[in-house]
């Protein structure tokens, strides 16, 4: 007699109580999929309502220059603060109207008044709601010294000139451009940023349309935006805000609904007229609100009014996260962020250089890898090489796709082999990443040169009976395309520290020299924040890469004519014979005891073997 399975809303709401649903893809898989398999339109529906209980991000990382920290009395003493602080009030903004209210009402977002009249976003919350910042033991130590003492964290990446360098080198802007980008970030109009860069309005009219064209807007409150979110570096600069930064500005700046609705379009670049249009209102509505939003927020402008909403934006991202994460990122390389072929989209990468070497395009995977660890980089920089990361569309800062995902992948390449003046590329990719790296080659064919394909996960038509835990999700879960953005909003919204080291511990549970890798916590550490700062704002990337696969993805044809090397680590159960690639004279290598992690435990041989030739 077969035993009907159970249901899948049941064994989510079994786990919901513990606060972590997704454990039970680690404790019960079978049960798990027994329940898809029997109603996949039923699983997605649960598996949404799962994802829609949890707060809207896991672990969310700001960059600790873009902060200012102080601990406050109710009546607006200043018991501590930072350096960050002090310079944005240098004489101690009156912030006493946001500190009753989050008395009152518990945390708070709002708008404070710093230097020079600048309106900045803060953040204010007693000793419980603060514990989940990581504030330092100076601010840790007088926060608990007295009574009903509050905590405010304020978004200002506009303040910080390491961060302004930071998006100026990024977009590749020359040191004129630089100054003159940091300057329109507060300065109310053209002449005065051109004053306080040192240079005529002429010069700065010219500079200000190369520096539009290298950030891909059209106007300067776009401007700003997309500058702010490059110095704040995990969010996703083309995301379609929409409804969220209307209702942003309603409960952070206190504006009405129509006043939100115009200020959210007005400051993504939209002007007067094009505001009126798409909201069916006339124009003098429009300048009616836009007047009343100036005057509620303090902002000097449009463009002053988009800085104020990508960094409130910010603030409350982090602070409504289950994990916020401070700090300044390390790993080396440098921030790239250029346009598409088609003008339209980014796309971002880090480029380890040196100048000089052969490049080499390294592909991250479906969920880690946007940077490469120090040994492997190394070892390929030894060899003479270059190592370039491209963010896949939807992954990290590179724009999604609007349509075909492995084409618009492929050409992404090319317009970085362009924009970097390149002329052919060696290429590394591995796992889910095939369909765009053999797009490229197919529709490219002359930019590449030789290619590696680690690992490469085989289409859905291909049998694949691997045993792993992520092989069998992707088998059974992702062979339904409705299912794929539900079930990756499901994993995104848990990412936490502490699940994903047990989503990491259970997949590598099989794999004795992956899971004696992952001890070392500094290659822990590694991981969980690559796949942090990849995934954990967005699910487009990893949800299109594998709808790709779900939707019957197949190889391209007429891929002979380059070198072509598959590494298959031997550490890994189940590996299909590369005959399903279809390339004529594909080369076959075994990495011995590699698992997945061959770019930690073999650097030196994957390296090797780039480098060939």
């Amino acid at each position: 007699m077969q035993i009907k399975s159970a249901r899948l809303s049941d064994l989510l709401r079994a786990r919901g109580p513990a606060g972590a649903p997704v454990e039970l893809l680690l404790d019960s898989w079978a049960a798990v999929e027994d329940a898809v398999l029997a109603d996949s339109a039923g699983a997605r529906e649960d598996f949404a309502a799962a994802a829609n209980a949890l707060p809207p991000i896991a672990g969310a990382i700001a960059d600790r220059r873009a902060l200012a920290v102080a601990v406050m009395t109710p009546r607006g003493q200043v018991c501590f603060a930072d350096e960050g602080y002090l310079a944005l009030f240098p004489e101690s903004g009156d912030l006493r109207p946001l500190l009753k209210r989050a008395l009152r009402e518990g945390p708070v977002v709002g708008l404070v008044e710093g230097a020079a009249g600048a309106a900045f976003t803060a953040w204010v919350g007693d000793a419980a709601a603060a514990a989940r910042w990581p504030l330092g033991p100076e601010a840790t130590l007088t926060l608990q010294a007295g009574a009903e003492r509050l905590v405010v964290v304020v978004s200002a990446p506009s303040r910080s000139s390491e961060l302004a360098r930071r998006a100026a080198r990024a977009l590749d802007l020359t040191a004129l451009e630089a100054r003159l980008a940091e300057a329109l970030l507060f300065a109310p109009n053209l002449d005065v940023a051109a004053a306080d860069a040192g240079v005529g309005r002429e010069t700065a009219r010219d500079a200000l349309r190369r520096i539009n064209a290298k950030a891909g807007v059209r106007r300067t409150p776009e401007l700003v935006g997309r500058l702010i979110a490059i110095m704040c570096a995990v969010g996703d600069p083309a995301a379609d805000q929409g409804a969220g930064d209307e209702a942003l500005a309603e409960s952070a700046f206190r504006l009405t609904p129509g006043e939100a609705r115009v200020a959210a379009l007005v400051a993504r670049g939209a002007t007067a007229p094009e505001a009126a249009q798409a909201l069916g209102l006339s124009s003098e509505t429009v300048k009616t609100h836009m007047k009343a939003v100036l005057q509620k927020t303090g902002a000097k402008g449009a463009k002053d009014l988009a800085r104020m909403l990508v960094e409130a934006r910010e603030l409350v991202a982090v602070a409504s996260a289950a994990e916020p994460l401070l700090g300044d990122e390390g790993g080396g390389g440098r921030l790239r962020i250029v346009g598409a072929l088609d003008g339209a989209r980014r796309v971002a990468l880090i480029d380890y250089g040196p100048y000089d070497g052969e490049p080499v395009l390294v592909f991250h995977g479906a969920a880690a890898g946007r940077r490469l660890p120090d040994g492997f980089r190394r070892s390929l920089i030894a060899a003479g090489l270059r190592p370039i990361v491209i963010q896949r569309p939807g992954f990290g800062l590179s724009d999604p796709a609007a349509d075909d995902y492995a084409a618009t992948g492929g050409a992404d390449i090319a317009a970085v082999i362009d924009r970097l003046r390149l002329r052919r590329v060696r290429m590394l990719a591995r796992d889910t990443a095939i369909p765009v790296a053999l797009q490229f080659a197919h529709d490219y064919p002359g930019l590449l040169g030789r290619a590696i394909l680690l690992n490469p996960h085989p289409p859905m038509h291909v049998a694949d009976d691997r045993t792993t835990l992520g092989a069998g999700i992707q088998r059974h879960l992702l062979r339904n395309p409705d299912l794929v953005v539900t079930f990756a909003e499901f994993l995104r919204r848990q990412a936490t520290t502490r699940l994903l080291e047990q989503i990491l511990d259970k997949v590598f549970s099989d794999l004795p020299l992956d899971a004696r890798t992952l001890d070392d916590p500094d290659v822990r550490a590694f991981l969980i924040r690559d796949i942090q700062a990849l995934c954990a704002r967005s699910v487009w990337g990893f949800a299109a890469e594998h709808a790709a696969y779900a939707n019957g993805w197949r190889p391209p044809t007429g891929l002979g004519g380059h070198d072509w090397t598959v590494v298959l680590s031997t550490g890994l159960p189940g590996h299909l014979d590369p005959a399903w690639l279809g390339i004529p004279g594909v080369r076959s290598v075994a990495l011995q005891g590699a698992g997945v992690l061959p770019q930690f435990t073999h650097p030196q041989a994957l390296a090797d073997l780039v480098a060939e030739g």
